[in-house]
């Protein structure tokens, strides 16, 4: 039995260890749609772009209480033709990439979509990512819904959203993931709200590092001690990497029981470590308000105390 027959048909038990079986995703769309760059950044929080996929790339991997099987399928025609039908008719979970900027093959993305549409399982949920909309020239999401015709998804039963996001820069991709997760997990015991936060540091956009918390007892601060020490060599080789750009953002995972997440605008970097199982678009939205109560200190030449900002407005997140 090849690797691949081998892969499908032990996903569809339950594993070894008695958890859920996983989920399969198809991830499909013409080629340069941006697929395998989504994935990497989703699976590895790689922010490179890739080379065009010819065939198929599958990845397996945990994103908070929920395993998946990947499917990356290459978008060019001749992989459409053979490859989608076998790929896509087993998927639990479709996504569907368009490249917000190329305009003048959105009909041929529709197209495309409505014909593997046929292909699938009637109650897989679908999300639709309109990538590449850091760019000028994209479309927006009326646009983009109104050239694939998504009002006829709205006749069905089937559950489906469309974000918009960037591969390059991360910005849309962890909120359309999280609902993705909280859609298939149903009933499954899945953190939607709270995080624990077990540290932070911020740097400028210079790459300055402009302060570091730990939270938690003495106990809690040693057993995160590693993490924490990682979390921030990582953020500030993200912030060196990522200098040209007014906003990004990327998740790591580190040493297994850690989440980081580095995210990125106009002034700041700022780097939140949380549990592996929290929601990513929980900590955007505290990274947010972050960057705005720490502004003004910046600005005003005061010194940026992340531990109060965090305790003060985000005390049921912090570690305590």
């Amino acid at each position: 039995m090849s690797f691949l027959r081998r892969l499908i048909s032990a996903d569809k038990r339950k594993g070894l260890d008695g958890g859920p079986a996983k989920q399969h995703v198809a991830i499909i769309g013409l080629d340069a749609a941006g697929k395998t760059t989504i994935m990497k950044r989703i699976l590895r929080s790689e922010y490179t772009l890739s080379k065009p996929t010819f065939g198929v790339n599958i990845e397996v991997y945990r994103y908070r209480t929920l395993e998946f099987v990947v499917w990356d399928l290459g978008g060019h025609a001749p992989i459409r033709k053979t490859l989608w039908k076998k790929f896509v008719t087993k998927a639990q979970v479709i996504v569907f990439v368009v490249d917000a900027a190329d305009k003048k093959r959105f009909n041929l993305a529709k197209d495309v979509f409505y014909e593997s549409l046929e292909n699938t399982e009637p109650n897989a949920p679908i999300l639709f990512l309109a990538n590449k909309s850091d760019k000028e020239d994209a479309a927006s999401s009326v646009e983009v819904m109104e050239a694939l015709e998504l009002q006829k998804m709205t006749r069905s039963d089937r559950t489906f959203n469309m974000f918009r996001c960037s591969a390059l820069t991360g910005e849309g991709l962890f909120n359309a993931w999280d609902w993705l997760v909280d859609i298939v997990a149903k009933d499954k015991h899945v953190p939607t709200w709270h995080v624990k936060i077990f540290s932070a540091v911020a740097f400028d956009s210079n790459g300055k590092e402009l302060d570091q918390a730990i939270f938690g007892n003495p106990t809690q601060q040693a057993k995160v001690a590693t993490a924490y020490r990682e979390s921030i060599k990582e953020t500030e080789r993200f912030a060196k990497q990522m200098r040209d750009y007014n906003e990004a953002v990327t998740v790591l995972e580190i040493m297994e029981d850690y989440q980081l997440v580095i995210t990125k605008n106009k002034l700041f970097v700022l780097g939140i470590l949380i549990d592996v199982n929290d929601p990513v678009s929980r900590v955007l939205t505290i990274a947010s308000r972050i960057f705005d109560a720490i502004e003004m200190d910046y600005l005003k030449g005061i010194s940026v105390s992340l531990e109060k900002v965090i305790s003060n407005y985000f005390p049921l997140d912090a570690i305590s």
